[in-house]
């Protein structure tokens, strides 16, 4: 296997295609070449590429380079308060050693079901920018995940950075990790929950699914008993239903299918309740 370590984006792209892949953390590549799930050709390390690790917040907007790492999230003031529910997935990320070395990027790039930052990103209506030797482009990452680690990245480009809207003081959130211990472990069902109201009506819903089907997904169903209302007892179940009905998850060795899709509707219900401020158990 040929490596490479790229001193500007251009080099790297220059180095693009033919069997090559991207490097950064490597966290996700690594093992993955180490115990025979891919090959490449061609490592281009772009781990040096400082102008790809930054968050800023420019024309409106949050925009995070591709390189910034889990840590940076947590170190990020912006972060914290204009997009809480990605703050709260980095915390449960991995551990510390892993969430200095991943990055935004390639935890995106991997396309795991399971991604712990897919959930938030889609329920911000993050927007990935692209870039190729033939120019950018950028793309909503609800239309970048295609299948079973597989996105819709071409094979020559390399995502830059992710943008997101911050979230507003109206805006409520929550976000959810079910694990089978509190550190290292991956999701066996990702939930974030973000609701833009206006005084007591929901105008806006999104919530982001993860580890429940082939891909990280918007609930959109669930989102549809929400927008537009003044939310309770039961839009929430509606919606919780609707969540539920909607995952596609499968068996394995950290789950099973049925109890996945039941805890899409349970964490759905909760997280509506605490973004809202509502009591979790009816008084009796």
């Amino acid at each position: 296997m040929e490596f490479l370590r790229a001193t500007s984006v251009d080099e790297a792209l220059a180095a693009a295609g033919d069997g090559a892949a991207f490097v950064a953390g490597g966290t996700n590549l690594v093992p993955d070449v180490l115990f025979g799930r891919k090959k490449i050709a061609r490592a281009v390390d772009i781990s040096r590429l400082d102008e790809l690790r930054f968050i800023e917040e420019a024309d409106g907007k949050i925009r995070i380079g591709a390189l910034a790492t889990v840590t940076d999230l947590l170190d990020s003031g912006l972060i914290r308060d204009a997009a809480s529910p990605l703050y709260e997935s980095a915390l449960e990320f991995a551990g510390p050693l892993v969430r200095n070395r991943a990055s935004v990027a390639g935890n995106l790039m991997d396309a795991s079901p399971a991604a712990d930052l897919a959930p938030p990103l889609l329920a911000q209506d993050a927007v990935v920018e692209l870039a190729s030797a033939e120019g950018e482009r950028t793309l909503p990452l609800s239309e970048f995940f295609l299948d079973y680690r597989k996105t819709a990245a071409r094979p020559e480009e390399l995502m830059t950075a992710v943008v997101i809207d911050p979230l507003g003081t109206a805006d409520r959130c929550a976000y959810y990790k079910l694990q089978l211990r509190r550190a290292m472990a991956i999701a066996v069902v990702g939930v974030a929950v973000i609701l833009r109201m206006e005084e007591s009506v929901c105008a806006e819903a999104a919530i982001g699914m993860g580890a429940v089907a082939a891909v990280p997904y918007r609930a959109r169903a669930a989102e549809a008993h929400l927008r537009g209302k003044e939310i309770g007892e039961a839009e929430i179940e509606a919606a919780a239903a609707a969540a539920a009905d909607g995952a596609r998850p499968i068996d394995d060795v950290r789950a099973s299918a049925a109890y996945r899709r039941k805890m899409c509707g349970v964490l759905v219900r909760r997280l509506l309740k605490k973004a809202l401020g509502m009591p979790q158990i009816a008084a009796v």
